[in-house]
C-alpha cells in the first residue's frame, strides 16, 4: 500500500500507484457499480477486467471513484445512495469494514478460482485479494559495486556510502528495521508486539538516521535512485520494473524478505446486485484476468496459475513468482489496525527529532 488509522493508512495510497487518475462521475445503472482506487491501478482494473467483463455479459457495469481511507468508505455507505456493490479496499480497510459490519460475507465456494490463490486470509470472511504488491531494497546497478542482499546491507554505509531513501511511515519501515537488526522474519511481529520490539526496531533506525532522504511517494524514490541523490532506498518492486523498461535504467532489487501488501475486493452489505457482483468476482479472478492486470501494472496478483500468462521479462521483479513469494514476509494488517495510531505518533515524533 495497511495496516491502520487514518493517520497511516496514506502508504498504501502510493503503494503502487505513481500518478492519480479520475474517472467520470457515472450515471449508476441497475446492473453493477464497483468504487475504485483513484490511481493507475483503478484505469488498469478497468481495461483488464471491467471492459472486457461489461463486453461478455452485456451488463450494465459502472466505475465510480473511491477516496482514500475507511472512512470515506463509511460516509458513502452511509450516505444511503446504495450506489456501490463492491470496492476495491487496502488490508486494514477490510479488517475494519468487515469489523464493523460495512461488508458482507463472500461465499467463496461460489469462487472456484479461489482455490489458486495465495495469500487468502480465512480470517477475512467478507474480503478477497485481487492485487498484492513488496516493499523492497532497490538499487542502481550501474553506480554500485557488489550488489546488496539484504535490508542490513541498507545500514551499511562503510561499504556502500552515500544516502539511503526510504519511506516516511512506520508501516514496513519497523518491520524492515528489525530484520536488518537480525530478527527472522517469522518472529517480526511477535517481537514488534513488546515494548522492548519497538525500542529495539526504533534505535535500529537511529544508527541510520543521518543517511536517510523521506519520500512519500513511490515515485520519488526512483527519481532520487535515477539522479544519484541516494544509492539504495527502500520502494516498491512494481515501480523498478516499470522505470527500468521506461527510463533506461539498470535498477536491481533485493527479493529477500520482501513485505507484501495485499488489496481486496469486498462486497458492500445490503447490496442489491449480489449476483451480479458474483458473476464479476468469478471473471475477475480468472488466471487470464489476473495475468491481464498484472501485465499492465507490473503489480502482482494472487491467482498462481496467472503467472503462466504473465510477460517473461516482468516476472523476476513480481512478488508473486513461486521463487519470490517464498522470501516474504506479509503485513500483518491487523497488528496495524490495533497498533497504527501510537506507533504513527512515536515515528512522528522521532522522524522531528535531532
Amino acid at each position: 500500500m495497511s495496516l491502520f488509522s487514518t493517520n497511516t493508512k496514506s502508504v498504501y495510497a502510493g503503494l503502487a500507484m505513481a500518478a492519480s487518475i479520475v474517472f467520470p462521475a457515472p450515471a449508476f445503472s441497475s446492473d453493477l457499480t464497483l468504487a475504485l482506487f483513484t490511481s493507475p491501478l483503478g484505469e488498469v482494473l478497468k481495461t483488464a477486467a471491467i471492459d472486457p467483463f461489461r463486453a461478455e455479459t452485456k451488463l450494465d457495469v459502472n466505475a465510480d471513484n473511491r477516496d482514500w481511507g475507511i472512512g470515506a468508505v463509511r460516509a458513502k455507505i452511509e450516505g444511503g445512495s446504495d450506489v456501490w456493490d463492491l470496492v476495491t479496499v487496502e488490508d486494514s480497510e477490510a479488517i475494519q469494514g468487515c469489523d464493523e459490519g460495512y461488508f458482507a460475507k463472500i461465499d467463496k465456494s461460489k469462487i472456484p478460482a479461489l482455490a489458486d490463490f495465495d495469500l487468502m486470509d480465512d480470517k477475512l470472511e467478507c474480503a478477497i485479494p485481487f492485487v498484492f504488491y513488496g516493499t523492497v531494497l532497490a538499487y542502481d546497478k550501474s553506480r554500485i559495486g557488489t550488489e546488496p542482499t539484504s535490508w542490513k546491507d541498507l545500514w551499511d554505509v562503510n561499504q556502500w556510502p552515500g544516502r539511503r531513501g526510504m519511506n516516511k511511515t512506520p508501516i514496513a519501515t519497523l518491520e524492515l528495521a528489525l530484520m536488518a537488526d537480525g530478527v527472522e522474519r517469522g518472529q517480526v511481529y511477535e517481537t514488534l508486539s513488546t515494548p522492548e520490539g519497538v525500542d529495539r526496531a526504533f534505535k535500529k533506525l537511529d544508527e541510520l538516521k543521518p543517511n536517510i532522504v523521506w519520500w512519500q511517494n513511490p515515485g520519488q524514490s526512483r527519481q532520487m535512485l535515477a539522479s544519484g541523490e541516494i544509492v539504495m532506498s527502500v520502494t516498491y518492486d512494481n515501480g523498478i520494473r516499470f522505470f527500468n523498461k521506461t527510463q533506461g535504467t539498470n535498477f536491481g532489487l533485493v527479493r529477500k524478505d520482501t513485505i507484501t501488501s495485499v488489496n481486496y475486493w469486498v462486497l458492500v452489505e445490503g447490496s442489491k446486485h449480489v449476483d451480479n457482483a458474483y458473476k464479476f468476482l468469478n471473471y475477475a479472478s480468472q488466471p487470464e484476468v489476473q495475468a491481464a492486470i498484472t501485465n499492465g501494472l507490473a503489480i502482482s496478483t494472487p491467482n498462481r496459475k496467472a503467472m503462466d500468462f504473465v510477460q517473461e521479462d516482468l516476472k523476476p521483479y513480481l512478488t508473486s513468482n513461486p521463487d519470490n513469494l517464498g522470501e516474504s514476509l506479509q503485513v500483518d494488517a491487523q497488528f496495524w489496525v490495533d497498533n497504527g495510531d501510537a506507533l504513527q505518533q512515536r515515528f512522528d515524533a522521532w522522524v522531528a527529532s535531532k
